[in-house]
């Protein structure tokens, strides 16, 4: 008898497992000498523990903004968390204000890998030692060429992988000791990689009930937050070695500039573009609405047609000092259309006259109906 079960299509929300669908390895920025956490956040924990106990940090001043549950974790090693002016829209790091003293440290982030250029000396404090973030775009150009004492990237982000965080430095200071595998991440991490197997039976139309998978990857994204720092375990070490990122990385950017091109003339919306996008790839097309009630609507409308949207980051709640009102507001008019190597132009032209529809500008013409593939060639 036959299958009679089709594929199921959706965007968005947490990566299925994808095979390998081109040849070759990809080098890092970090391949010379790297610590691999359980995490990002675990691998800025360990940087923290490691300059408070080796460099005589103090103070570590962050984006305002940025996740708030990042935050809570840096408040959790103990050292004095400031926030200074920066977020997505400011071309660069905001940091005029920031007197720096002995002792501290300043986060730069490469928001949505947006940034063409993290920082140079003009916009750094003096005396103040720098970490970057590049989690939203570990092969930018700055990661493989940036002046910050310190590096980080969280790879799950734009890999699918079901864990992953590196700690490099790209002026060779000497880094933490590599953390060991703590037992409760090796089953997090069996767990979120049962997930992702899971869901890309689900998309191929195989009898996976959807909340079987999705109960797993809550329970194991939970997990990830919680806990001792720990290691990468050996499967997600491999699995880095072998898996296309910079194959995949182009995609993305094509997928980005396709949906942006075909939302280019929605009213109400707009989606910031790279500053230099010769030295990053956005890491996803980040769409600002005019207002919170029309990113509230074309949200609504995204998930109820099986496209997620997330909200990097919600700021209602901040864990320390009070957060400026133009970057809550931002918050509050901005989601997030993921575009990497899951998906194809074709899917990006698919979201974008959903979007089109939920705002009242639908053109029939300019949606094109497609087969999802699990891994597009």
């Amino acid at each position: 008898m036959a299958n009679t079960i089709t594929n199921r299509w959706e965007l968005g929300s947490f990566f299925h497992w994808m095979s390998p669908d081109s040849a070759g390895t990809t080098l890092h920025p970090w391949s010379r000498a790297n610590v691999l956490c359980a995490s990002g956040r675990d691998a800025l924990r360990i940087l923290i523990e490691h300059g408070l106990a080796k460099h005589g940090w103090k103070r570590l001043y962050v984006p305002c903004y940025y996740c708030r549950e990042v935050v809570a974790s840096l408040v959790s090693t103990g050292i004095e968390v400031r926030l200074y002016s920066d977020g997505p829209l400011d071309p660069v790091p905001n940091t005029g204000a920031v007197a720096a003293c002995p002792g501290d440290v300043m986060l730069r982030v490469n928001f949505f890998g947006l940034r063409g250029r993290l920082g140079t000396a003009s916009v750094c404090p003096p005396g103040a030692e720098i970490i970057d973030d590049f989690s939203h775009d570990p092969w930018c150009h700055d990661a493989w060429n940036g002046d910050s004492d310190w590096a980080i990237a969280s790879l799950r982000k734009t890999l699918p992988l079901p864990d992953g965080g590196v700690l490099w430095s790209p002026r060779g200071h000497a880094l933490p000791r590599q953390p060991a595998l703590t037992r409760a991440h090796r089953l997090v991490s069996l767990q979120k990689l049962s997930a992702m197997l899971l869901k890309t039976e689900y998309l191929r139309g195989k009898p996976v009930a959807k909340e079987t998978y999705r109960r797993l990857a809550e329970s194991s994204e939970a997990g990830l937050s919680q806990g001792s720092i720990s290691g990468a375990p050996e499967w997600t070490r491999a699995l880095v070695e072998c898996l296309p990122a910079l194959a995949w990385r182009d995609r993305r950017r094509d997928n980005h500039e396709t949906l942006s091109t075909a939302l280019a003339d929605i009213p109400g919306l707009k989606i910031p573009q790279p500053s230099d996008d010769t030295r990053t790839c956005p890491f996803s097309a980040i769409v600002i609405a005019d207002d919170r009630a029309l990113r509230d609507r074309i949200r609504a409308a995204l998930i109820s047609r099986s496209v997620y949207p997330a909200i990097l980051w919600p700021l209602d709640e901040p864990i320390i000092d009070q957060i400026p009102a133009d970057y809550i507001d931002l918050s509050h008019r901005m989601f997030s259309i993921q575009c990497d190597a899951r998906y194809t132009p074709s899917d990006m032209i698919r979201v974008a006259e959903m979007i089109r529809q939920a705002n009242g500008v639908s053109d029939s013409t300019r949606a094109t109906e497609v087969t999802f593939n699990v891994n597009p060639d």
